[in-house]
């Protein structure tokens, strides 16, 4: 059935390859594309699929089932899950090829006692914690990656950490971070381990840091086109992927006094022109957005007013001439001269462009284009 409610998104594939492109004039380390949650809300596989052709082979993913959903549509590429590991799921792990970053002895264990059954090899990749302080091993469970190397059937390609600040213009602590990390690979390659891929590198530290690009790098929100952080990456050139558009389904005129929406948080100071739009926060516009965010109306922003709800948004299109039902209108991306982009949005919200690209809600339709 085609889409019904007029609300989606454009996905530009071409600028998506542009920005993989223009990653490779940083690097000359493998490139890892990061495409967990869905590809930052961008669509997983249409993404993967643009990365393969552009000679991507190795993809990262946060979950076993971002994993799964890649390798049915590409057996051939190596997929890697970065985040949590079940050992419940060891055998499917195994059994697909999927690579696992392993934290904990258990995991290493049970990946070991899967393989060994299937008469095969799991890949792991170990994860040291060097100061982002979520998961890895510390210094006091380095004994545990000594164990795991001596346990069968495991072919450990791989160790990787995390930054946590590389996104700031002063690296200090992301240096001492790659020192300790160094110093993790140095010691195991003492013991006998030698490990052929060491990755450290996000976003960020692509773009600033070159000595912490080892063996790979992670890009993740600058392949969608946008800054990691106020502080990096703002002029680098990397084209926004993804646009957020909706068509106006009712226009009205409210007098002086009258008030819009739940809980009347907006009452008109003057005659006020009043379009909806058929969008609101269950398919990602945030509520806290409600009478502090704008969106492009014929290449000139309208402010929204009132709460917005669960379906539905309202604009002061007052001083906007020539607008009808059925006019587009941008919530993201560009209209005329002017842009409104996720780092914006992120700005009104007091968070960051990450959340606003993951928040657009399943229920928006994602249309690919290539331009």
């Amino acid at each position: 059935m085609e889409n019904a409610r007029p609300v989606w998104t454009e996905v530009d594939l071409s600028a998506l390859k542009r920005n993989y492109e223009r990653i490779k004039t940083y690097t000359k380390s493998e490139i890892m594309p990061i495409v967990k949650a869905d590809a930052y809300g961008h669509g997983a596989i249409p993404v993967v699929k643009v990365l393969f052709e552009a000679g991507a082979r190795r993809f990262g993913v946060a979950l076993l089932e971002e994993a799964l959903e890649i390798k049915r549509s590409f057996p051939s590429a190596k997929v890697m899950t970065i985040g949590y590991m079940s050992t419940d799921f060891a055998r499917t792990i195994v059994e697909e090829d999927i690579i696992s970053g392993v934290y904990q002895y258990a995991q290493a264990e049970s990946l070991s006692r899967a393989a060994t059954d299937l008469g095969k090899n799991a890949t792991i990749h170990f994860k040291i914690d060097t100061g982002m302080g979520r998961i890895g091993f510390r210094k006091e469970t380095y004994e545990e990656i000594l164990q795991i190397a001596k346990l069968p059937n495991l072919y450990i390609e791989g160790i990787y950490t995390h930054f946590a600040n590389s996104d700031q213009l002063d690296l200090s602590f992301a240096r001492e971070q790659l020192k300790t990390f160094l110093n993790v690979c140095e010691r195991l390659q003492a013991q006998g381990i030698d490990i052929p891929i060491r990755h450290a590198a996000n976003s960020a530290a692509i773009l600033q840091f070159p000595e912490a690009h080892l063996d790979l790098v992670r890009p993740g929100i600058i392949l969608y086109g946008l800054p990691p952080s106020s502080q990096v990456g703002g002029n680098e050139g990397f084209e926004p992927v993804m646009t957020w558009k909706a068509k106006i389904a009712h226009i009205k005129e409210i007098q002086a006094g009258e008030t819009v929406s739940y809980g009347r948080t907006f009452r008109a100071a003057y005659p006020t022109r009043v379009a909806t739009l058929p969008v609101g926060y269950a398919d990602g516009l945030n509520r806290a957005l409600s009478n502090r965010g704008e969106m492009l109306v014929k290449g000139r922003r309208a402010a929204i007013i009132g709460r917005i709800c669960m379906d539905q948004t309202m604009l002061d299109i007052t001083r906007i001439h020539g607008v009808d039902v059925g006019t587009p209108v941008t919530l993201l991306g560009s209209d005329g001269y002017e842009r409104i982009d996720a780092t914006e949005m992120a700005k009104w919200l007091e968070t960051i462009n990450y959340e606003v690209l993951c928040d657009i809600s399943k229920r928006v339709p994602r249309v690919y284009i290539e331009k």
